[in-house]
């Protein structure tokens, strides 16, 4: 079944590389075309052209929307590789900033702030052998987990610090929590809780919660021992 699953995310890995390949290719078009237009647009600046005003903000927009797009693309390029090979050396640091990126979404739905903490740390690497596509799952669910509690406006900070030969994945909720250790206190009881616990258990880590301060911390060995036979 082990080996089957791994076939599985090999194939889903790999169509989903070739398309965003595709799509780049696409967005590249479509910034290429808007930059001919503002060409055009520059060599009749001095002729009359009808609601030229919003066609430049119009080619504004779309330049930015493709930068976005190219960014949104490359980080899922980047996701779809992560079962090119595990277990696999990582840096923590930048799968963080990549699930962060890619959880931004479900983060603006509730209206919550998603971000790094420590972000002056982030520029010296954090060198993690793990399974990449379940630590990716793992942290996903940290946040997941933080969205369940989370009012509208508040903001959840994700740090990371190396314990001995253990790194800690804090994931704290920050903002108007009424009754904080109640709702953060709920969190165990939920299916994201009982997911994350039993992916953290596949990736021979564990998982914790700080009422008092609403943290869910996720605690990883540096290196895994052995394959774990399966989830």
């Amino acid at each position: 079944m082990k080996q089957r699953n791994e076939k599985e995310l090999e194939f889903f890995g790999k169509i989903t590389a070739g398309i965003t390949h595709e799509m780049k290719n696409v967005l590249a078009i479509i910034k290429e075309s808007a930059g001919l237009m503002e060409d055009i647009m520059s060599l009749s600046a001095e002729a009359s052209i009808p609601h030229q005003d919003k066609i430049q903000n119009s080619l504004t927009k779309i330049k930015t929307q493709v930068r976005r797009g190219v960014e949104l693309t490359n980080r899922l390029n980047r996701f779809a590789h992560s079962s090119d090979e595990t277990p696999a050396k990582i840096d923590l640091h930048e799968t963080a900033e990549q699930i962060i990126a890619l959880s931004q979404r479900f983060a603006r739905l509730k209206n919550v702030v998603l971000k790094t903490g420590s972000p002056e740390k982030s520029d010296q690497p954090m060198p993690l052998v793990t399974h990449p596509i379940q630590l990716q799952m793992a942290l996903f669910l940290c946040i997941q987990c933080c969205l369940d509690v989370m009012p509208a406006g508040g903001e959840i900070t994700i740090s990371l610090e190396k314990k001995g030969a253990k790194i800690a994945i804090h994931n704290t909720c920050k903002g108007d929590l009424t009754e904080r250790i109640e709702r953060v206190g709920m969190i165990p009881s939920s299916a994201n809780w009982s997911e994350l616990k039993e992916i953290s258990d596949y990736l021979q880590g564990t998982t914790e919660i700080d009422e008092a301060n609403a943290v869910v911390k996720l605690i990883l060995p540096e290196e895994i021992n052995e394959t774990p036979d399966s989830v």
